[in-house]
């Protein structure tokens, strides 16, 4: 038997004898993570085996020359084979893959270096558990290595991914539904298959809006794009009811503790008529931005509105003169900013949206005798028969829609 050696390093003749098998133990440990750790069959190619053949090699030679001198492993080592794990996720190898090849290669590095020569007798026990040991560490470091390599690069790749995908979208959102596009979609796995919902919304209330909305949303595909500052766009299967992405939206800010203020809803949405087709894209989200902007100034207190109810009221807003001349001849005396206009202005809108008298007191707060009074009041002012003539009442409902929207702090161009 041959004199013990130092507890920390390998015998030369050992050391050298694994050193020139270096190629066949580096091959048949490829061979074994081929067959053991069940690879998918995409990695199966023979230039990604002989990657991984080129790596294992690396690693080998590397573990060999730190138990011969019996030295820790360098920083700047560790970070040259930590690249294997960077390698790895750019190639699309799922980390639990890489995580069984490792396990795999301990057993197999153990079993060569160590197991072997003990069994011949070419190390004391003493050895064989120090240099066990420094295997160990040395797999632990450089799993750990490869590891954060390999998340810092697929959360790199993510990120990048994301991005293209947005820049993606954008350009569909903007009328580009060529088959550059599509050929571009498709190998960033972003399926594009109409119809489509496309909804615009705004969320208050939180800082990661985009988050909230991947969680409310994620489950039933859609496909969000951020939109001009505060609003996003979403991209939802056609058959995926509006008032579902409410609910959905609604109870994700809830869990947080986001709720209603001011009888403002933390979520509006703007729904555009369905696209049957990518062309169709571009104009189903400008008419959801449209909905969006219009009915947070008509109905704030609403979560979903519609851009079938709300089209008018796009296209008076492209015209703000025309639009103040009618407010202004439909509501006459009546349209200013004093206490008592305002007063009868509110009136005005309960009377118009209740079916009777009583109910537009109990809207108002106030006796029914305060509203027969002011109704008597909108009478002399506006026509004696204005409030009776089904015609008249919904001139004068569409001129308080264009008041409020002359009001608002900006008006969309549609």
């Amino acid at each position: 038997m041959p004199a013990a050696t130092p507890a920390s390093g390998l015998p030369p003749e050992l050391t050298q004898r694994l050193l020139g098998d270096v190629k066949r133990l580096a091959r048949d440990l490829t061979r074994r993570l081929a067959d053991e750790i069940g690879l998918p069959s995409s990695f199966r190619r023979t230039a990604y085996l002989r990657a991984v053949m080129a790596a294992c090699r690396e690693g080998l030679e590397a573990l060999l020359r730190q138990l011969h001198d019996g030295t820790r492993i360098q920083p700047s080592e560790l970070t040259r084979l930590g690249r294997a794990g960077a390698q790895q996720a750019e190639m699309g190898v799922p980390l639990e893959v890489l995580l069984s090849a490792y396990r795999l290669a301990a057993k197999v590095i153990w079993k060569e270096v160590i197991g072997e020569a003990a069994r011949e007798h070419l190390l004391d026990p003493a050895t064989a558990v120090a240099l066990s040991e420094q295997v160990l560490e040395y797999l632990d470091e450089i799993s750990g290595a490869v590891g954060r390599a390999y998340l810092d690069t697929r959360e790199r790749l993510v990120r990048q991914r994301d991005r293209d995908r947005d820049r993606l979208l954008q350009r569909l959102l903007a009328g580009d539904s060529s088959a550059e596009l599509r050929r571009l979609a498709a190998a960033l796995d972003l399926p594009l298959v109409p119809p489509y919902r496309v909804v615009a919304c705004s969320v208050a209330g939180v800082d990661d809006a985009d988050a909230v909305l991947d969680a409310a949303w994620r489950d039933v595909g859609a496909l969000l794009s951020a939109g001009e500052p505060g609003t996003w766009i979403a991209l939802v299967p056609g058959a995926v009811h509006p008032l579902s992405l409410c609910r959905a939206g609604i109870a994700v800010l809830e869990a947080r503790g986001v709720s209603v203020a001011d009888g403002r809803p933390p979520l509006r949405i703007g729904t555009g008529p369905l696209a049957d087709r990518l062309e169709d894209v571009a104009t189903a989200a400008r008419r959801a931005r449209r909905a969006l902007s219009i009915g947070a100034r008509l109905a704030p207190q609403r979560v979903l509105h519609d851009d079938a109810d709300l089209a008018i009221f796009g296209v008076l807003a492209q015209s703000q003169e025309e639009l103040r001349a009618f407010v202004e001849s439909t509501l006459g005396p009546v349209n200013g900013h004093s206490s008592r206009q305002a007063t009868l202005l509110e009136t005005l809108e309960a009377v118009l949206a209740s079916s009777s008298v009583a109910e537009a007191a109990t809207s108002l707060g106030v006796h029914r005798h305060t509203v027969v009074y002011r109704i008597e009041r909108l009478r002399e002012l506006l026509g004696r028969d204005t409030l009776d003539d089904p015609a008249q009442r919904h001139r004068l409902w569409l001129a308080l829609q264009g008041r409020r929207l002359l009001e608002s702090p900006a008006l969309t161009s549609g």
